[in-house]
């Protein structure tokens, strides 16, 4: 559905959409590469189940960039606000389900999933019960990531007001 204006002229791509294109290499076909617009980053492993393995899996790159993109709407929305946000941390907990398969087990073949992301963000803002509810509601809608992943998965944020 495309908007028109009020004007009758039709919109502009670029008004209702920010297009980005990512590039992934493999030079040595045992790791990618990404290319962003100006930086890169490798990657070796989907998970990592080792708890020795020292590099970021594109499973934990994913649940860090989940985390970051809430907390970092929160802490957008209150500088708009005047920084009403004095201190702020998140945990995010996720679920895979079929683990086994990843690790090759034999009679495991189900495709592995997130079954269930849960946020907890914990946050001092000097605002009343209804207006803290408010406002980290609000802030949760600017989330790209969020209003994607929620359409898709069981996926719960739930703010704790530090005292």
């Amino acid at each position: 559905m495309n908007k028109q204006p009020k004007d009758g002229a039709s919109m502009l791509h670029e008004s209702r959409f920010f297009d980005m294109t990512f590039r992934g290499t493999s030079n040595d076909l045992s790791s990618v590469k990404i290319f962003t617009n100006k930086n890169s980053f490798e990657v070796e492993k989907q998970i990592s189940f080792d708890s020795e393995y020292g590099q970021i899996s594109s499973l934990e790159y994913f649940a860090g960039s989940v985390l970051s993109s809430i907390i970092l709407a929160l802490l957008e929305q209150s500088k708009k606000r005047d920084s009403i946000i004095e201190e702020i941390e998140g945990v995010l907990n996720l679920s895979l389900e079929n683990p086994l398969t990843l690790l090759g087990v034999r009679g495991y073949d189900e495709e592995p999933f997130i079954d269930k992301m849960i946020v907890t963000v914990y946050l001092y803002a000097d605002l009343e019960d209804d207006d803290f509810s408010d406002f980290c509601n609000n802030a949760l809608n600017h989330s790209p990531v969020y209003n994607t992943l929620k359409r898709t998965m069981d996926f719960d944020v739930v703010f704790k007001k530090l005292i």
